[in-house]
């Protein structure tokens, strides 16, 4: 990978920050190891100003140090996931009911060209079908002009990102891109001006990840038991 061009202006901020949306767009994977060294190197910077956004990172909980110079992405806990899903519905929930009343027609256009580059990138690599699913949520969030509700959504997705990673990689692609996806149901109720049915619509779509949360418990489960499930699709 090439290394990311950084202006020498504050670079542990910016390298925060790109860790941070990476970790958004599931850049990276539950468990993944990343060495404060080989981080340098792909910014090409020292050791120093990486590790400072490590710290900031370790302290939201986006990241956890597990020694002088290894970084482990968190593989959050199913009680944790369903927390953070739970915190979405209600603030995601609430933006998108906000953007019921006050969508436009060009909201709505951005809204369903983003969807379309969602849909895209779901029949083709589950990390851009990541990336367009949260820029496509986050474009609800802007639109709803709520900048403390925005900012906490920021921190869930930071911590629940390299979950949703692998659920665009488990979720069949018919699931992902079809005309039954909940973002469908979002944008026609903004089309009817019903902010009840979009509110409802987005909260359902949150909570589509209990599905794969659910299976991890079965699986958990089964191991526990002494049992050795084959795993299968989420059908």
């Amino acid at each position: 990978m090439p290394p990311k061009v950084l202006v020498k202006a504050n670079l542990s901020e910016q390298i925060y920050r790109n860790l941070r949306l990476g970790l958004m767009d599931g850049e990276f994977r539950p468990g993944q190891r990343l060495t404060i060294s080989s981080v340098a190197e792909q910014y090409g910077t020292s050791i120093t100003p990486v590790r400072e956004a490590i710290f900031r990172l370790a302290s939201e909980q986006a990241l956890e140090v597990k020694a002088s110079t290894s970084v482990v992405v968190p593989d959050l806990t199913n009680r944790n996931l369903r927390e953070i899903v739970a915190i979405r519905k209600e603030l995601e929930g609430m933006a998108a009911r906000h953007v019921g009343r006050i969508a436009t027609p060009e909201m709505i256009a951005a809204l369903e060209a983003q969807n379309a580059m969602f849909v895209a990138a779901a029949g083709r690599d589950p990390r851009d079908a990541a990336q367009a699913n949260r820029d496509f949520h986050f474009l609800i969030l802007r639109y709803a002009q709520m900048p403390y509700v925005e900012a906490v959504c920021e921190n869930m997705w930071a911590l629940m990102g390299p979950f949703l990673r692998t659920f665009h990689e488990e979720v069949p692609v018919r699931r992902l891109a079809g005309k039954d996806h909940l973002h469908f149901r979002f944008l026609a109720a903004l089309k009817a001006g019903d902010a009840d049915a979009a509110g409802r619509a987005m909260q359902d779509d949150i909570a589509w990840s209990d599905e794969l949360i659910a299976r991890r418990e079965e699986l958990a489960a089964a191991a526990a038991a002494g049992a050795d499930p084959r795993r299968q699709a989420m059908e």
